[in-house]
């Protein structure tokens, strides 16, 4: 095979002897890992494809060299380079392998285990963004890295969406987020008398709204938004937006967002604290401590304490909705609201009503 470098060196070097450092450091970065080494042999060979000769001898020093560049006392200035911006790898000589080996990245093989399970859950991306992403990630790792990689988590309830535009969507709010402008968009929805397919909301309605934040919640991207005709901040699925353009004209809003408690909001908008807000107290069997906790979690806003041998007592502020009245119904005998009276009553009501559907 023709060597895909061209000979351009000067000074009677043989050709490519310039890349051969780095050819050899590509090679050890794609082919080995903490558990896989390559030898000098397969090294040389690797050469061979680009035209460059080399004996063991000179391979070693390449990889001295190399070492030596990542080795902390490389550094005149040592101590003044911040952990952050050092290359942080290692090469080592591994006996039992009978080869060399990049021992230590960066980054552990974890992390880009997780990146990639991140990527694979979003349901923001289509399939085809996500493959693209997760090759990406997996150009990190060395190649028997990469296969484990490609045993996937099983995603359970993933309904990846159908819009190839979200991320230049996310891109084009990211501007006008950064620029302080509003956007005008057409919102999608769905209708059971018209085609399947997403329409637009409001017979192709454009909604101009004032951008102040990008928030996810299980696998979807939203817009927090100041709505102007609301008189409110609102949260926008990021998949449904279809034609984003960035306006010219400034942003209000800013008071309303600034008065946000993100954390109370996010609760409130994502879960189903969407109503009026009590503080609840309701009594679960004991078994049923996992999902309850899950649900308000451990923060100061719940409380918990025994109430008898088989129960506990929690007391945390809710926003009462119809949700959440469905959200008590899942656990039937388990669970009973014991106050306050308002609450008790609006149980009864939503019990009733759905009792006269069954007459």
């Amino acid at each position: 095979m023709a060597s895909p470098i061209k000979n351009s060196d000067q000074g009677g070097k043989r050709p490519g002897q310039k890349y051969k450092s780095l050819l050899v450091w590509q090679y050890l970065l794609k082919m080995t890992d903490e558990d896989h080494a390559v030898s000098s042999k397969a090294i040389q060979e690797h050469l061979k494809e680009y035209g460059i000769t080399a004996d063991r001898h000179s391979i070693a020093r390449d990889i001295e060299a190399l070492q030596d560049l990542f080795c902390r006392d490389f550094y005149a200035y040592a101590d003044e380079v911040d952990d952050d911006v050092r290359l942080n790898y290692e090469i080592t000589l591994d006996k039992k392998l009978h080869g060399y080996k990049i021992a230590n990245r960066p980054y552990a093989f974890e992390e880009i285990r997780l990146l990639a399970e991140c990527v694979n859950a979003s349901k923001f991306l289509t399939p085809g963004q996500a493959e693209n992403l997760k090759a990406v990630v997996a150009n990190l790792c060395s190649e028997e890295q990469q296969k484990e990689l490609n045993i996937n988590v099983f995603v359970v309830d993933k309904s990846a969406t159908a819009n190839s535009n979200v991320m230049p969507t996310i891109l084009k709010l990211q501007e006008a987020i950064k620029a302080k402008q509003k956007v005008k968009f057409q919102y999608m929805t769905h209708s059971v008398e018209r085609k399947p397919s997403p329409t637009p909301r409001g017979h192709g309605k454009e909604y101009v709204l004032n951008p102040f934040q990008l928030l996810m919640n299980e696998g979807n991207y939203y817009l927090l938004a100041y709505n102007e005709a609301k008189s409110s901040m609102r949260t926008y699925r990021i998949d449904r937006m279809r034609s984003v353009v960035v306006q010219d004209d400034a942003r209000i809003g800013e008071e309303a967002f600034v008065a946000l408690d993100m954390r109370t909001y996010a609760k409130r908008n994502f879960s189903m604290f969407d109503g009026e807000t009590y503080r609840v107290t309701m009594r679960f069997t004991k078994d049923m401590i996992d999902p309850v906790v899950e649900r308000f979690g451990k923060d100061g806003n719940a409380l918990y304490r025994l109430d008898d041998k088989g129960h506990f007592l929690v007391s945390a502020d809710v926003g009462i909705s119809n949700a959440f009245y469905g959200w008590i119904c899942s656990f039937r005998k388990k669970a009973t609201i014991i106050s306050p009276a308002e609450v008790v009553e609006g149980m009864k009501s939503f019990l009733k009503d759905i009792e006269t559907r069954y007459e």
